[in-house]
């Protein structure tokens, strides 16, 4: 059954905030990843920007440890997967290159939705 966009239940404002939050962060670290990836940019500055990123995160009042959606999920699990890896596994190791691609494409909106384990928000 469809539901209308007027009779959508409201967002909380701190959940519209952290979904922000995701949407202005993910293509930037996605971009990042690729050229990451590519050796185009050093893992350093990779790091440098998640981490950048999550310490904007936890200034953000949240209490749902749950993602809210697909997106969402796809971003996390880009953060975890680049903050469990060193500099020569994103770059020698085919099947982290294509994680990493996968849920990067997703994020910048040119490639489908990956299947994403379940995930927490840190």
């Amino acid at each position: 059954m469809l539901t209308l966009a007027y009779n959508r239940p409201e967002m909380p404002e701190q959940e519209r905030c952290l979904q922000q939050f995701v949407v202005d962060n993910a293509p930037v670290l996605a971009l990042n990843a690729i050229a990451a990836s590519h050796g185009d940019i050093s893992y350093i500055q990779l790091q440098n920007l998640f981490n950048h990123q999550l310490a904007q995160w936890w200034t953000l009042p949240h209490d749902n440890p749950q993602p809210a959606n697909q997106y969402e999920a796809s971003y996390w699990s880009l953060v975890q997967t680049l903050n469990g890896i060193s500099d020569y596994q994103l770059i020698g190791d085919c099947f982290i290159q294509h994680k990493v691609a996968t849920l990067s494409c997703y994020l910048l909106n040119i490639g489908p939705s990956p299947e994403v384990t379940a995930i927490n928000r840190p």
